[in-house]
C-alpha cells in the first residue's frame, strides 16, 4: 500500500492540520508514506502528478467558516477534472479540525469532501473530526517539554546519587498519563482510521474532541485568542522564539 499524506493548513509553519498530519504518521509502521504540503496554488500541480500511483490519500485540513478553507476548494475543482481523465483508485480519508469544543463542528467539511468524491469518481474511505484542534496542538508542543524537563532532572539525578526518587517517577507518569488523557479521543479515532486504511476500507464519520470540560476550555480559548490578537496571530511563535520575535 502507498499513501499520500496531504498537510492543507495554509499557514508556511505550524498549524493543528501539520501537527496532526505528523501525528498519524506514527500509527502506521511499514506502509509507505509521501508526505506533501497543500498550502498554495503553487503545490497543486505536484501533488495530482502523485494521486495515479496512491492507494489512499489522507487529507489534514482546518475549518474555515464552517467549510474548507478557499485553496483547498480550488484544489478540489482541479482535482475533480484530473480524476476524470486519469486513471486514480485510491481512497480518500480526511481529518477536519477547528478551534471550537466540539468535533462535530466539522461535520459539514466531511460532507462536503464526500460529495466531492462521488463527483470525481473516488471512494470516500471516512473522515475524523477533532474539536480543540489548536489546545492540542498546544499540549504538543507544552508536554514534550515538560517531560524532557522531568527526564533530564531524572538523569541529573541517577548520574550524581546513582538513583531517581520516586517522587520524579510519579511527575513524569502523572505527565504522561494527563496527555495521554487529553488525547484520548483523538488517539483512539486515529487508531481506528488507521486501521480501516491498513485493510482499505471504509469508515463511519467520528467526531472526537480535546478531553477538557466546556466550561474550562471556553476560558482558556478565550485567554489564547486575547493574547493570540496581541501579538497578531504569532503568540505561540513569540513563546518559543521570543528572541527571534522581538527582532522583526
Amino acid at each position: 500500500m502507498k499513501l499520500l499524506i496531504l498537510s492543507a493548513s495554509p499557514k508556511k509553519k505550524g498549524g493543528a492540520s501539520r501537527f496532526f498530519s505528523r501525528l498519524f504518521r506514527l500509527f502506521l509502521p511499514g506502509v509507505r508514506k509521501e508526505a506533501a504540503p497543500l498550502s498554495c496554488r503553487q503545490d497543486f500541480q505536484q501533488i495530482l502528478e502523485l494521486f495515479p500511483d496512491m492507494d489512499a490519500v489522507c487529507l489534514f485540513v482546518p475549518l474555515y467558516v464552517d467549510s474548507l478553507p478557499s485553496h483547498v476548494v480550488e484544489f478540489l475543482i482541479q482535482a475533480e477534472e484530473y480524476c476524470k481523465s486519469h486513471p486514480c483508485r485510491f481512497r480518500l480519508y480526511a481529518f477536519s479540525n477547528n478551534g471550537f469544543v466540539e468535533g462535530k463542528q466539522n461535520r459539514p467539511a466531511l460532507h462536503m469532501l464526500q460529495a466531492w468524491c462521488k463527483r470525481a469518481g473516488i471512494i470516500w474511505g471516512g473522515g475524523i473530526g477533532i474539536g480543540g484542534g489548536t489546545m492540542l496542538q498546544v499540549l504538543g508542543i507544552v508536554y514534550p517539554i515538560l517531560i524532557g524537563i522531568i527526564l533530564l532532572q531524572m538523569a541529573l539525578s541517577f548520574f550524581s546519587t546513582g538513583t531517581v526518587s520516586g517522587e520524579l517517577w510519579r511527575s513524569l507518569a502523572i505527565q504522561i498519563f494527563i496527555w495521554l488523557f487529553l488525547n484520548s479521543g483523538v488517539l483512539f479515532c486515529m487508531a481506528r482510521l488507521s486501521s480501516a486504511i491498513r485493510r482499505e476500507r471504509m469508515v463511519a464519520d467520528q467526531f472526537t474532541r480535546v478531553m477538557i470540560p466546556s466550561f474550562l476550555f471556553i476560558p482558556v480559548a478565550d485567554i489564547f485568542m486575547i493574547l493570540s490578537s496581541l501579538f497578531h496571530g504569532r503568540f505561540l511563535f513569540a513563546l518559543l522564539k521570543r528572541d527571534e520575535w522581538h527582532r522583526q
